[in-house]
């Protein structure tokens, strides 16, 4: 199902906490996270103890995922994080971590882990 992702700053699910006073687990509990409204969530036939993979063209990641009545249908929102800044999109030379057209797919596969996302990024010599 196609959506649009947006990712913003929640003071419950801040990367910058995280990596100063949280562990491993806490930034993977805190920010491996989406938010959807309530309807999307039946739309997707979507129970707790499923998990999320969002996907655009050529990246994918796989989170947890909560009902936010605030949240349009249609959207959906990720903290500022390692997860969705691999969802960002280059077009016209400016990174875009707004209005990414996203695929969303319930899934029982784990989420994305934080090493996982690293080892993607480092760059082998």
């Amino acid at each position: 199902m196609e959506f649009i992702l947006n990712s913003m700053r929640k003071i419950d699910n801040d990367q910058v906490k995280e990596h100063a006073f949280g562990t491993e687990q806490s930034l993977e509990e805190n920010l491996a996270i989406c938010f959807i409204c309530p309807k999307d969530f039946e739309k997707l036939n979507l129970v707790s103890s499923l998990h999320l993979k969002i996907s655009n063209k050529e990246k994918y990641v796989i989170v947890k995922v909560e009902k936010d009545e605030n949240i349009p249908e249609g959207m959906v929102v990720m903290p500022v994080s390692i997860w969705s800044n691999l969802l960002s999109v280059v077009q016209n030379d400016d990174i875009l971590y707004k209005n990414i057209a996203v695929n969303l797919e319930a899934t029982r596969e784990p989420i994305t882990k934080y090493k996982e996302i690293l080892q993607k990024l480092l760059v082998k010599k």
